[in-house]
């Protein structure tokens, strides 16, 4: 896993400050004499600034800005390339850093890394520019949203395996003990043996899983290709039939044929049905019913796992799609990550669960719900 170093965007922003900052030195000898309201920009350094990958914005003190480049008005979602600043609370901290640094004369700058909506993320340097009548500050930023992001992803991703591999590595190291007893008998021994390698499988399993989850809840992109959403769905009861079996479970496959194609990922629609057809077999009973419901509708295929089993809690149902919940039943084998994984699964397809359950009454199941937008037309077709 590559771990971003955000030290690498600071200096970035340093050694983009530093270029432009002699330019703004010259500029600002032509301005010191008044308030402007706009800057005459020499042709060259105005269309270098409008190009720039970067936002620069350059501020009259408290009163507003006077110039901000094209990405400075995307992000900030400015009315103009100069005028009084907006109501943003990212603007009060702007002013703070401007008068520290006015008071100060600070010829370092000031850095500071900041939330505009809770969800997007910058990290800006800000200067002031000596030899002005006026305060006049520099500001050089750059949007930090996917490194934050991947940063608290990691963060999380470190801190749910170093707690969920605990106790594994705790039952394998006890058991390497017991292997060790000179008293050991050979069934007490294949007893140990056989018990180790379930905890190693859950082991494996529960990273593979946390490292495609943490993959997909960063970004990453998945393949979109037409499917056959049928052949799918056939492929996957085919799969979890012998369980089905075994625990006396009737699995059918319920679908009015033909069916729109969809644009996604097969294999990891797949992955969502056999993470909701397990669940509804994991937590059945004998005699119990599962269904594979596909229906065409308008704007794509509706699907549904419906079962006859003993249902979910009210309590639960808003939590079951976090990682590790396992609130409805904490006694059955489980890594507590399946249907955290069908969300973002479902999320990067245009699509959300829909979850409903009866737990009490004579009557008891649960039905999980989605749609799959179907495959857009070609233009003229």
């Amino acid at each position: 896993m590559i771990i971003l170093d955000l030290r690498w965007t600071i200096l970035t922003i340093l050694l983009i400050g530093l270029t432009i900052a002699g330019v703004m030195v010259w500029l600002i000898g032509q301005i010191s004499r008044r308030r402007p309201t706009a800057i005459d920009w020499p042709q060259q350094a105005a269309s270098a600034l409008e190009r720039a990958p970067f936002g620069l914005l350059i501020a009259d003190g408290h009163n507003g800005y006077v110039y901000a480049n094209p990405h400075a008005v995307r992000l900030f979602e400015l009315n103009a390339a100069s005028g009084p600043w907006p109501a943003a609370t990212w603007v009060d901290a702007l002013r703070q850093d401007c008068g520290a640094l006015w008071e100060e004369i600070a010829t370092a700058g000031r850095y500071r890394a900041i939330a505009l909506d809770g969800e997007r993320w910058i990290h800006w340097w800000v200067t002031a520019v000596s030899g002005a009548e006026h305060p006049l500050y520099v500001v050089f930023f750059q949007e930090t949203t996917a490194q934050h992001r991947a940063e608290q992803s990691a963060n999380r991703l470190f801190s749910d395996l170093s707690h969920e591999l605990r106790t594994p590595i705790a039952t394998l190291l006890t058991h390497l003990e017991v292997l060790r007893l000179p008293t050991l008998s050979d069934e007490q021994r294949h007893q140990s043996i056989d018990i180790m390698q379930a905890e190693a499988q859950r082991m494996s399993r529960l990273i593979h899983t946390l490292l495609e989850l943490n993959r997909l809840q960063v970004g990453q992109e998945i393949e979109r290709r037409p499917v056959d959403l049928l052949e799918v769905a056939e492929a996957a009861i085919a799969q979890m039939r012998p369980r089905a079996q075994d625990k006396n479970i009737s699995l059918t496959l319920e679908a009015h044929a033909p069916l729109d194609l969809i644009l996604g990922d097969a294999e990891k629609i797949k992955q969502v049905l056999l993470n909701l057809i397990d669940n509804a077999l994991k937590y059945g009973r004998p005699g119990d019913r599962v269904a594979l419901s596909l229906q065409q509708q308008a704007s794509g295929v509706d699907c549904a796992v419906i079962d006859t089993g003993p249902g979910i809690p009210a309590q639960h149902l808003p939590h079951i799609t976090r990682r590790f919940y396992r609130g409805a039943a904490t006694d059955r084998e489980g890594l507590g990550l399946g249907l955290a994984l069908v969300k973002e699964i479902l999320h990067h397809h245009q699509s959300h669960l829909q979850i409903t359950s009866r737990a009490e009454g004579d009557e008891t199941g649960t039905q999980v719900r989605f749609t799959l937008p179907r495959l857009p037309e070609e233009d003229g077709g």
